[in-house]
């Protein structure tokens, strides 16, 4: 199939429309879907005006806000959203009225649409959240359960058991305000909730532990976020990993990255190959995020809590992070389990295929 997209359109857009949550569940249809659309460019305070019978609009880069709401890149929207604006800097919309496409592209959008929706329900968190200072529930039956499986002969042994069993969770972006044991239960989280999740397993496995924080540059973070996110991102981050007390010293331990988001840090790191195991002994923390800066290993200040971070509120909703979550859910095929009409003969093989890589 000529790759039609790229005729009609430069490959920056084809890019960021394939980085799209839309995207991502299209499937080897971007290209395809791509090209029956327009990409109209909106100045700071251009208002984008609902086009056809049946609009569908996705943001490639910039942001749109209105009354319930905005919509950053990878986003994407019907006319129930017609009161949007750019706002802060110029937008690129890709938008499609979907009464023009073909049948079958109409049954490619709907499922894609489908399993879009489906990973943003499953990652959307209760209207409830936990007070801030119970988030680390290393009492919780679950994490001590946990706990006393992961314990081993030595304390060197059980913290780096803990580590390997964290790190082993898939790295997604998304809200941080959720317990220890919500964590365990959910099975993937971000540099915070992974964190409090170890920190809370090493704690009822008996071992002194507690949070490190060092900032790092967004830059470094460049390859698991699409591009269209870099430019509404601070210079640097807030980026957070668990210690435990070994020998009277202190040693991070940062299960923040798993195997598929680790891989991505190593097209700007190829020298951090031999770190891709998360390996930690008396002696010898396991800190990638300070070792790609060069810093000392042992230079990290340790404090017991961080419930004043984790209480805060994010200003991204669920739809923001899914789209941020594009990269890192393509490197691991996460997002194949979401496919509808996937057979469960394909569906095994999929995750067989996710396990093994």
């Amino acid at each position: 199939m000529p790759n039609l997209a790229a005729e009609k359109f430069n490959p920056e857009l084809l890019s960021l429309f394939r980085d799209s949550t839309l995207g991502l569940y299209l499937d080897g249809f971007e290209d395809e879907i791509f090209a029956r659309g327009r990409v109209r460019h909106l100045a700071p305070g251009a208002h984008l005006e609902m086009t056809g019978d049946a609009p569908l609009n996705v943001v490639l880069d910039g942001r749109l806000a209105g009354a319930r709401g905005w919509f950053g890149p990878g986003n994407h929207f019907g006319a129930d959203q017609n009161d949007l604006l750019a706002v802060d800097m110029p937008a690129r919309v890709w938008s499609l009225d979907s009464q023009n496409a073909s049948r079958e592209q109409h049954r490619i959008i709907a499922k894609a649409l489908i399993g879009a929706d489906a990973a943003e329900l499953a990652a959307t968190p209760p209207d409830h959240l936990p007070d801030p200072e119970t988030l680390c529930n290393h009492e919780h039956p679950e994490i001590r359960r946990q706990a006393a499986r992961l314990r081993r002969a030595t304390p060197a042994s059980t913290a780096e058991a803990i580590l390997k069993f964290v790190h082993a969770m898939p790295y997604r972006f998304g809200a941080w305000q959720e317990r220890a044991s919500d964590t365990l239960v959910r099975g993937v989280g971000m540099c915070t909730t992974k964190t409090n999740l170890q920190v809370a397993l090493m704690r009822a496995a008996g071992l002194e532990a507690g949070f490190a924080e060092i900032p790092i540059s967004t830059s470094v973070l460049g390859k698991l976020m699409p591009t269209g996110w870099l430019a509404l991102q601070r210079p640097t981050v807030r980026h957070y990993f668990g210690a435990v007390k070994l020998g009277g010293r202190w040693h991070g331990a940062d299960a923040s990255y798993d195997y598929a988001s680790y891989r991505i840090f190593l097209e700007m790191f190829p020298w951090m190959a031999p770190r891709e195991e998360p390996v930690l002994t008396e002696g010898s923390p396991y800190i990638p995020s300070m070792e790609i800066q060069h810093l000392d290993l042992f230079d990290i200040t340790v404090v017991p809590s961080i419930a004043e971070e984790m209480g805060k509120r994010s200003r991204f909703l669920t739809r923001h992070f899914e789209a941020l979550n594009t990269r890192v859910d393509r490197a691991r095929g996460a997002h194949l389990k979401w496919r509808p009409g996937l057979d469960q003969t394909a569906q095994t093989s999929a995750q067989d295929d996710e396990v093994r890589a």
